[in-house]
Formats: C-alpha cells, structure tokens, sequence
C-alpha cells in the first residue's frame, strides 16, 4: 500500500504495485556520432578535423578542458543526457530549459525557399515530431513523467553549486513547482521569475495572458550569484521628494540619455523584456522562440566565464548563442 508522508504529486506509473517508487531509466550511454566540426577550439591551436560520423571517444577530458569543444548534440534528450552522465555528471554550472508548456498545440517550423516564393511549412521527421508536437496522449498523465525523469537526469547532471532555471506558462507551472520541490528540495527553490512581455493579441473575456514563468532552484544551499543592474525608466520629474513606506525620503540616482530619464536599480523577479518580433535581427522564424535579453540575464547572474551552460530543449538555440557571446561553454 502506497504510503504518502508529504504532499507531492502522484501519476500512474510512479510507483510500483508495491508502492516503491520507480527507479529513474537511465538508457545507455550511447555513443555519439560526430557529424561536423565546425571552427578552430578557442586556444586557436589547429586540429586535424574528424571524419564524418567519427565515434565521439570523449577527446575532451572529464574536465572539458581538452580542446574545450561544445557539442550541438540532435537526439532524444533523454538518451543524450544519460549518455552524458559517465563524463558530465556534476560538471555542468548552469542548465536553463524551454520544455513543452503541455499546451496542445502543433507546433511546426516555417521557412522561406528561394527568393520570390511562398512561406511553407516544413514537415517533420520522427525525431522533430517528438520535439516540436506539444500533444500528449494522456494529457498530463503523460507529460509529468517525461519531465520528471529528464528533471532527475539533470540533477545528476549540475555541479554541486550548480543552477537550473525552467521556462513554463500558466498550463503546467504549478504542477512543475511541486516536482521540482520534490526533485530538489523546497529549500532549494531561489525565485519565481516573471518574464513580462507585450506582444501577443488580448481577450474580450479576460485580462490578457502576457507573462511566462521561470523557476529557479540551485542544487544545494551553495550557488552562483552575480547582483545586476538594469535601467528603470522614470515615470515622474527627477527631484521631487520620494518616500518609502515608512515615511523616510529615498535616495535615488538619476540620469538621463537620448530616451530620457532613468534610474539604475537591482534586478528583481519581474523582468520585463521584450519578445521577439518578426522584423528582429534575432528572428528564426521558430515559434516558441525567446528573446536574447532574456538569456543573457539568466547566464550573467547564475555562472562565469569559462562556465559549462546547457540546454536540453534546445529551441531556436537562444541560448547557445547567448553562452557563446558571454565566453560561456555549452551544450
């Protein structure tokens, strides 16, 4: 008989007939295949470049520091990061993921052939089927497990001062919440960020859905932390005497650019930063794509130079380029 001793979330299949909790699989490890190698390693030192379908043999070390090589790495994310745990468990700094908000919807890639065409719609493989059709079978019977076994997988997989940011909407945010208090401890969990956009259209029947959220957790009581600053814009004349809560008059610096005035103020959990439109320089055309700004927030405060960041639900590859940008190692 199943014996609960403290709120959590149960599905079929979590435990056995006996009430154990299952084990998490761990399939693998698989060996990776190398398809290209792209650029010189950042020591600039020249390297002979593998064959095609070469059999990745781990040149990089435990430590990475060999060669320091990212890996773009196509496949079932599961089967990847068990596969990546014999040289990675307890090696990556930052993870951040975009996983399927569970929303029902199809998502498909658009792209533009040649110049004087139509848009059209690129069908997908049965490896993108998986990783672009945001259907479940069983609806949230089956999305809870497939993230509660990845969830597990990149604990293993984050250093002990490590952080893990996860990027949901309103469909599955509090169900995740409590897995990941399971997963990691109550204790662990750092902040609720709310990411607040503007684009998107508005309901005639309800206020208008225009925020994500992004919980943070670190894996033990130790963790990166860089405090950043940002600008606020000013919504009043700088001068006029300001007063906190308890009456005592605020201190604030203020200056003013080409826009017009502002302050510099501490980050908190609310960021407001814009989405990506389709006249963006960062535009791909990838439904679900995120914006930079966002990335670049969540990388400059949670590791540091020369630190391994990783994303499992790759996306438009936001991320990726953010890390490379900041002198950041990825996967």
């Amino acid at each position: 008989m199943l014996e609960i001793t403290k709120p959590e979330l149960v599905w079929k299949g979590k435990y056995d007939n006996d009430g154990n909790l299952k084990p998490i699989e761990k399939p693998g490890p698989f060996p990776f295949q190398i398809v290209e190698v792209i650029n010189k390693p950042r020591t600039g030192i020249e390297e002979a470049q593998e064959t095609l379908f070469e059999i990745w043999e781990g040149k990089e070390g435990n430590s990475f520091e060999e060669g320091r090589k990212n890996k773009l790495i196509w496949g079932d994310n599961k089967l990847v990061m068990s596969s990546l745990l014999d040289k990675f468990a307890g090696k990556i700094n930052l993870i951040y993921i975009d996983p399927p908000f569970a929303t029902g919807a199809d998502f498909k890639l658009k792209i533009q052939v040649g110049e004087n065409v139509e848009e059209i719609t690129k069908e997908r493989s049965v490896i993108e089927e998986k990783a672009y059709n945001d259907t479940w079978i069983k609806g949230i019977d089956s999305y809870l497990p497939m993230m509660y076994e990845r969830l597990n997988l990149m604990k293993e997989l984050l250093a002990d001062n490590g952080s893990i940011y996860i990027h949901l909407d309103w469909h599955v945010g509090h169900y995740v919440k409590v897995m990941m208090d399971e997963i990691f401890g109550e204790k662990n969990f750092r902040n609720d960020i709310i990411w607040h956009y503007f684009m998107g259209g508005k309901s005639p029947n309800m206020f208008g859905r225009k925020h994500d959220i992004i919980l943070w957790y670190s894996k033990s009581d130790k963790w990166t932390f860089n405090r950043l600053k940002h600008k606020r814009r000013l919504d009043y004349i700088p001068g006029l005497s300001a007063r906190s809560s308890t009456g005592e008059e605020i201190e604030e610096t203020t200056e003013k650019d080409e826009v017009g005035w502002y302050s510099v103020v501490t980050v908190d959990d609310v960021w407001d930063i814009s989405g990506v439109f389709n006249m963006s320089y960062e535009y791909q055309a990838f439904t679900t794509q995120k914006p930079e700004a966002l990335l670049k927030r969540i990388i400059l405060a949670s590791s540091n130079p020369g630190d391994l960041v990783a994303d499992f639900f790759c996306g438009s590859g936001t991320t990726l380029a953010v890390a490379e940008k900041l002198g950041r190692r990825w996967i």
